[in-house]
């Protein structure tokens, strides 16, 4: 993969021709609900291939947007492509505006803005007839900010992880934008060092690795937002760097960051309030959330957390608000004793409350040989937890995981040339597996796909 990073390291838009059954222009979003991009009545899913060639630019990246169960879809690639710019490395379907049509926001970490490199930008498409395309960036582009790493959305909300800015003057201490969705401007900037926000920007920190909006129990309607830093080392209070141990990970989350203007009321964790913690752990490295009636979850994953009491296997914390009830934690899921140093148990992570809220669990790295899988977990019956994705030597099966109404797509980007994404129904054994060029999934244009699969969304 050739802009991926390891998990042991930190590290109007034109469109492809339309498949038959789907022609540009003609979407109806009067019928559109869930995630159905195109207006076609069924919900679709979001494939980011960040290292793909495209018009001669190695690495630039392109979003494939499926219909369905892969029956069509369309590829949507930069304005003006550039050579790894890594467009698609984060995906997200959402609602951005009053139509019924899913929107599309996507992440370019590594595009040049302003002269400087890899600074990032993000892109969102509204779906839909009316096709438009707004870019966003940092009010004041930086170099290496990889603006773009994360995303989130919660109606016209947008929060936008910026990890390796130098925030406050500290060298990769990060940062998060958030956006209001009309018109994507008057981006408002949150660092560890913003009043209210607990913790302190110190160097590697990370904050913005990951991101999600949601109910996380700040005032009844508001939208609260987690943060995470899975490069902060567990050192105490006060600012400090190279102290501790490092790298164990930290989250934050804020209450009603919609309203707050730039004072902030929130929790921090560092995972050592939940369990044992090593150097390491990197806990925040992924998170998601979802909402069934007045309760909202949010899971939080420890890619080389002890789980089990396996070192290194991983784990993933999940915590739980309501209208009524403080953000807790719930409990902690992990592999027992059948986790292995390595696995990457929580690498991807991913929440529905379609029938019942479930939880998947990305594990890119399991087996000897890496094939990799995916663990969902029943939230009403965690005893019914299972494999239901596995690959072959080297896939990295998990390496992504999303919802899409009742469907769960699981990314393998080291899947044969292209990579791939299955799709499986809530009781589908074997799913069906979809990559460019196969069945009706389109190519790439003037192009090749490198890492379908990267992202999902």
């Amino acid at each position: 993969m050739r802009l991926l990073t390891s998990l042991l390291v930190a590290a109007v838009l034109p469109m492809s021709p339309a498949l038959p059954g789907w022609t540009a222009g003609s979407a109806d979003c009067s019928t559109a609900s869930g995630n159905d991009f195109d207006g076609d009545g069924t919900d679709d899913v979001a494939v980011g291939d960040p290292s793909a060639d495209l018009a001669g630019a190695g690495g630039a990246g392109a979003v494939h947007v499926l219909s369905g169960r892969g029956t069509g879809g369309t590829v949507v690639s930069a304005p003006e492509p550039g050579a790894g710019d890594g467009f698609g490395w984060s995906v997200r379907l959402t609602h951005l505006d009053a139509d019924r049509c899913a929107d599309l926001l996507i992440g370019a970490p590594y595009a040049d803005v302003a002269g400087e490199r890899d600074a990032g930008a993000v892109y969102a498409v509204y779906g839909g007839a009316q096709r438009r395309t707004v870019r966003v960036v940092a009010p004041r582009p930086e170099s290496d900010a990889h603006f773009g790493w994360s995303l989130a959305a919660d109606g016209t909300l947008v929060a936008v992880g910026a990890p390796y800015e130098d925030a406050d003057g500290v060298t990769d201490a990060g940062s998060v934008y958030l956006f209001q969705a009309g018109g994507l401007g008057g981006a408002r900037r949150i660092s560890q060092d913003s009043e209210g926000v607990s913790g302190n920007s110190e160097t590697g920190d990370m904050f913005g690795w990951s991101v999600a909006i949601g109910r996380l129990g700040g005032a009844a309607g508001e939208a609260d937002l987690a943060v995470g830093a899975p490069y902060e080392n567990d050192d105490g209070a006060g600012r400090q760097d190279g102290a501790g141990k490092t790298d164990s990970g930290s989250i934050a989350v804020l209450f009603d960051v919609r309203s707050s203007q730039g004072r902030y009321t929130g929790r921090k964790w560092d995972l050592h309030e939940i369990v044992d913690t090593d150097a390491g752990d990197r806990f925040g490295y992924a998170m998601a959330y979802a909402q069934e009636g007045d309760v909202g979850y949010l899971a939080v994953s420890a890619p080389l957390g002890d789980g089990g009491r396996v070192k290194d296997s991983g784990l993933v914390t999940l915590f739980q608000a309501s209208g009524t009830a403080e953000i807790t934690l719930a409990r902690t899921f992990d592999q027992g004793t059948e986790g292995a140093p390595g696995e990457g148990y929580g690498f991807s992570l991913a929440l529905t409350a379609e029938g019942g809220v479930r939880l998947a669990v990305g594990v890119p790295f399991d087996g000897p040989d890496q094939r990799g899988g995916v663990q969902v977990i029943p939230l009403g019956n965690p005893g019914q937890a299972g494999p239901v994705a596995w690959g072959r030597a080297g896939d990295h099966v998990g390496w992504a995981v999303g919802f899409s109404g009742n469907r769960l797509v699981a990314g393998a980007p080291d899947q044969g040339a292209s990579g791939a994404v299955t799709l499986l129904g809530r009781n589908d054994a074997t799913g069906i597996r979809l990559a460019p060029g196969a069945g009706q999934v389109p190519v790439i244009d003037g192009g090749g796909p490198a890492d379908f699969g990267a992202a999902v969304g």
